[in-house]
């Protein structure tokens, strides 16, 4: 033949069906499988497969075909894919913990299983890039020690983004107080909550309050701190009224009170992401079977020693009470900070924080120290 050939394996880079369909026709004019071959610098296989394809199915033969096999033995049984899948639609959980949660069950998979399953149904979650990222505080987790650096919020409950306006309404028909205040340590991911009718300064304080007490009759004698936003219940953006809380409240309990700079709240990373924790696992479940503020608080009293003692933590790897015991030796009572209403103890605070030297009563909490030095 005087017609000049281009190789098969660059008609293939092109397009594989038309490197095909070229064997097929340089074969009907030669009628020769091996000149065929030689000619397109390929192999004898290559020619009659396309040849065999060609035969039986015509042009539709020569398109590509799936190279998934036949047999899959390994493969993840039908009815564990399935439980995969639903558990990932049912909860958005991702591999390591829908695998936890499995093996809980009595199924033993592993993460990369749920990864692949994942992948094959295409549930995998979208990357979030965070605009955070580069501004995140990091801590020094070897100088820390365990309950002594808490990060301190206050979370609104009655989200209508998270729960609906009929178990709302159901809640405050109930008198279920609509805020609470949570203290998460930052070397353990122990978490303290208590809840509040009003948002307001002295019950900020009351609660950091308690916890030290409680902490100290724990055994707990190393210094306390609290890192918290600049809200007004944590004391507002005055420099020297934060100064005043910590040389006359604070130091003499041997802890200390200080503010994340404006505008990041990234700083509390650990807290505020504790507070979806609260909505998916705890208040969206179980708000609306509560029936009174009794059982409220009863059942924020479990799922708070719930948290500490048998929730797992993949970034610690363990419940926060095993990091705990990890450190040092101290009971499971420390897992169960009482939870209760700071309303009813923040209404006598004048018993605490009275000044008696100051003409007519003055309250050294509400007054103004901006000039103070």
């Amino acid at each position: 033949m005087n017609e000049l050939y281009i190789s098969y394996l660059e008609l293939y880079k092109q397009s594989p069906f038309f490197a095909r369909k070229k064997l097929v026709e340089a074969y009907l004019k030669i009628r020769n499988i091996s000149e065929v071959a030689r000619i397109f610098h390929t192999t004898r296989k290559t020619v009659r497969k396309a040849l065999q394809r060609w035969e039986r199915e015509g042009e539709e033969g020569l398109k590509d075909r799936s190279r998934r096999p036949h047999n899959c033995p390994r493969r993840t049984p039908l009815h564990i894919e399935i439980i995969i899948v639903s558990e990932r639609i049912k909860t958005g959980y991702g591999r390591d913990r829908i695998a936890r949660i499995l093996c809980e069950k009595g199924l033993e998979v592993k993460p990369s299983t749920v990864r692949y399953v994942l992948r094959r149904y295409k549930l995998q979650g979208k990357y979030k890039r965070c605009k955070w990222k580069k501004k995140k505080r990091y801590y020094d987790f070897d100088s820390l020690y365990p309950l002594q650096h808490f990060e301190t919020d206050l979370k609104e409950i009655f989200d209508k983004g998270t729960l609906s306006e009929k178990v709302i309404e159901r809640a405050k028909k109930r008198n279920i107080p609509p805020y609470q205040w949570t203290a998460i340590d930052v070397k353990t991911r122990m978490r303290f909550l208590a809840y509040s009718y009003e948002k307001t300064f002295i019950n900020g304080l009351i609660f950091m309050i308690f916890i030290i007490i409680f902490l100290r009759a724990m055994g707990i004698r190393g210094k306390i701190t609290f890192q918290t936003d600049n809200g007004e219940e944590f004391g507002g953006k005055s420099p020297s009224k934060l100064d005043w809380l910590n040389k006359y409240i604070f130091n003499p309990l041997g802890a200390e009170l200080i503010h994340i700079p404006k505008g990041k709240k990234e700083w509390n990373a650990y807290v505020e992401r504790s507070h979806q924790t609260d909505d998916n696992e705890f208040y969206i479940p179980q708000l609306e079977l509560c029936e009174s503020v009794e059982e409220f608080l009863w059942r924020a009293l479990r799922w708070e020693f719930m948290y500490n003692t048998r929730r797992y933590h993949s970034t610690i790897r363990s419940t926060p009470y095993e990091k705990l015991r990890k450190e040092m030796v101290v009971g499971k009572y420390i897992a169960m900070f009482p939870v209760f209403i700071l309303d009813k103890i923040s209404t006598m605070y004048e018993l605490f924080f009275h000044n008696p030297s100051s003409k007519g009563g003055e309250d050294v909490l509400t007054k103004d120290l901006s000039n103070t030095k």
